[in-house]
């Protein structure tokens, strides 16, 4: 304890003795400063001019001051008594020629603080008590020198190396004493410092005591723990079983509550995709559903993003290394991928591959095909998940087909493809509370056949319903996304056109005239041409409701035809009156 003790004692001194040692170099650097700032008063002043050899004199006390600054340096305090004592001389000798040279300065008076900088690093490092000798030399000598300056050089004070001030040895004493104070303040400073260091040892030392229980405790518990490891590996084994099935049942019902609740294909086929991916840990994943009588593959999903590689895929796709899956409805795996027998990987460096057909009442809708860019990635294992996932997905397509075509039957017209009236009049009132909301223009266009009556009259009904099936696909080419086309009734259609003004609309409904009137129609016995008469109305301008809207659109056709049909009439400005834009 007691050698811990003193080894710490010595570290603390040696490191206070290294900042001693940067005081001291910096005090030579004050030392040749004062040197010049002393030139430079007496050549300003009036009173002391400057002599060649009270400068010589100061530059050999820089000299001294230096050497003694060496001789202190590279004896440190803690090797033996010898330098120790060589060390203590050199220290005086430093403070002492400090002194000496701020007596003989003409503003030295000013700068007396200077020499008392070198006794605070050895109050922080030693104590108070170590350095009361230091103070008592630094005052005796600068009272000695002052008084040498004062009495034995009375020629050069009176060109004003110092005044004959008396209260200037009473000043020196005072300040003296001040840093007396001042210094027994740094000692109990340090005093505390130097105890807070001991009572950290001490805790070191028990902490080394409970550290060496620990490493024994250490031991037990590291016997402890290899038999748990041997039991955790059995455990381990277990686990990644159960975590493989949980898997599966997690995924498959994820799969199951996408069936019951998304009907949209593509987003069951996007959800779908993305469950894959995170399952089986591959690269990438694409699903391809079959079209047409000879089940051609067509890309449907793939978390393949660059649009070349995309493009290959989509290209190669019905290459014939996958006609097994396709067309027999076979599953297939390869961990060895050969880019010239897989085309559709090319250039995306893929070393394994699985493809699972999907099959719903004995047809193949299409293939999963997942791809992996590390060779031997997929076992059998991975092969069986997929089919499970393959049929999970299956049903799910069979039953969006199924919602699909609920849906058309809901809301499309069956002969002619546009939206019924019952989906419109949803969509308008959707539509027109957003365009209230937003502020923007919302159009609608009205439209009927003319004479449509006389056609069925002279080549039938099944001429009539070419016609209505012409004149809808026609419309349909002509209209944005956004727009909603719908059968209104009979011959009559009309157009909800949003974020389209007063002005727009009826260059829309001029041109669907136009191009309508230029139309032959024909089923290889019958060609015939026909016109329409449309009205056309717009929210905010010529309606503020939208039931006035579809009312002054119908006023407005019904003008068109008042006035000789195959024209378009715009509803007046909210007045339900009508004026006609263009006539035919």
């Amino acid at each position: 304890m007691e050698t811990l003790e003193k080894n710490h004692l010595t570290n603390t001194l040696g490191s206070c003795f290294r900042q001693e040692g940067n005081i001291t170099k910096f005090g030579w650097v004050v030392l040749a400063m004062l040197i010049a700032e002393d030139l430079t008063a007496r050549l300003i002043s009036t009173q002391a001019r400057p002599e060649f050899g009270l400068l010589a004199t100061q530059l050999l006390i820089w000299v001294a001051f230096i050497l003694a600054g060496v001789l202190k340096i590279k004896l440190s305090p803690t090797k033996n008594e010898a330098e120790s004592l060589i060390y203590r001389v050199a220290k005086y000798l430093e403070i002492a020629i400090m002194a000496i040279f701020l007596s003989m300065m003409y503003h030295g008076f000013i700068f007396y603080f200077v020499v008392l900088l070198p006794i605070s690093s050895i109050i922080l490092s030693r104590g108070f008590k170590e350095s009361v000798p230091f103070i008592l030399l630094s005052w005796l000598t600068q009272a000695l020198s002052q008084f040498i300056v004062l009495n034995a050089f009375s020629r050069v004070n009176q060109q004003g190396v110092f005044s004959h001030d008396l209260m200037l040895p009473i000043a020196i004493t005072a300040q003296y004493l001040l840093f007396t104070c001042y210094g027994y303040i740094l000692g109990r400073v340090q005093r505390e410092y130097v105890r807070s260091q001991e009572e950290n040892q001490i805790l070191i030392d028990r902490l080394g005591d409970k550290y060496v229980q620990l490493e024994q405790a250490k031991k037990e518990i590291q016997s402890h723990y290899e038999k748990i490891i041997q039991t955790n590996e059995q455990l381990e084994e277990a686990n990644n079983k159960l975590t493989a099935s949980l898997a599966e049942f997690y995924t498959l019902q994820q799969i199951s509550q996408a069936i019951s609740s998304i009907f949209d294909m593509n987003e069951l086929l996007k959800f779908v995709n993305d469950v894959i991916i995170g399952v089986m840990g591959v690269s990438h994943s694409t699903i391809a559903l079959c079209h047409g009588p000879q089940n051609h593959l067509k890309v449907q999903v793939s978390s393949i993003f660059d649009k070349k590689e995309l493009a290959i895929v989509s290209d190669y796709i019905n290459s014939d290394v996958l006609k097994p899956a396709v067309k027999d409805g076979h599953s297939m795996i390869d961990n060895q991928v050969d880019p010239d027998e897989y085309p559709f990987t090319r250039g995306r460096k893929i070393q394994s591959l699985i493809c699972v057909p999907l099959i719903a009442k004995g047809n193949v809708l299409g293939i999963v095909l997942i791809e992996h860019s590390l060779p031997n990635a997929f076992h059998n294992d991975n092969v069986r998940l997929l089919e499970i996932i393959a049929q999970q997905v299956s049903i799910a397509i069979e039953n969006a087909r199924l919602y699909q075509q609920m849906h058309d039957l809901a809301t499309l017209d069956g002969l002619t493809g546009a939206y019924n009236r019952l989906y419109f009049q949803d969509n308008l009132q959707i539509e027109f509370k957003k365009a209230q909301e937003g502020n923007y223009g919302l159009s609608i266009l009205m439209f009927d056949i003319d004479h449509f009556k006389r056609i069925n009259d002279t080549h039938g009904h099944l001429f009539g319903d070419l016609v209505l099936k012409s004149i809808a696909a026609f419309i349909k080419k002509k209209l944005r996304k956004e727009d909603i086309f719908a059968r209104y009734g009979g011959e009559e259609f009309v157009i909800l056109m949003p974020h389209t003004t007063l002005e727009q609309v009826v260059e829309k409904a001029e041109d669907i005239r136009t191009g309508v009137s230029a139309m032959i129609i024909s089923d290889r016995v019958i060609s015939a041409s026909v016109t329409i008469s449309i009205g056309v109305s717009s929210f905010p301008l010529t309606a503020d409701s939208q039931m006035n809207l579809v009312k002054s659109a119908d006023d407005a056709l019904y003008e068109a035809k008042r006035q000789g049909r195959n024209r378009v009439c715009v509803a007046h400005k909210k007045t339900g009156s009508m004026e006609e834009d263009t006539a035919g």
